[in-house]
């Protein structure tokens, strides 16, 4: 009995990753978003911990951002990567 519940339980560690998560997977945060962009408003393709992650710019790097135009970015520069 006592092995029936040590494989049940060692199971369930395996199926949530082993404590990283549900499936192993963490959250990609916004930062590290930004931290990879390129410079220019628009597509931005970035690779996070194996994961290709498609996310949209503005022209002062924030994610989903709707400034068109880098002189109105809050410190009045653009962020440099």
């Amino acid at each position: 009995m006592a092995g029936v519940l040590i494989a049940l339980a060692s199971t369930y560690v395996s199926a949530r990753g082993g404590g990283q998560g549900f499936g192993g997977f963490n959250a990609i945060t916004k930062a590290q978003l930004e931290a990879t962009w390129n410079g220019q408003a628009g597509p931005q393709h970035t690779a996070v911990r194996g994961v290709r992650v498609q996310w949209y710019a503005d022209a002062c790097g924030v994610v989903n951002g709707h400034t068109k135009d880098a002189k109105e970015c809050m410190n009045n520069t653009k962020k440099a990567k």
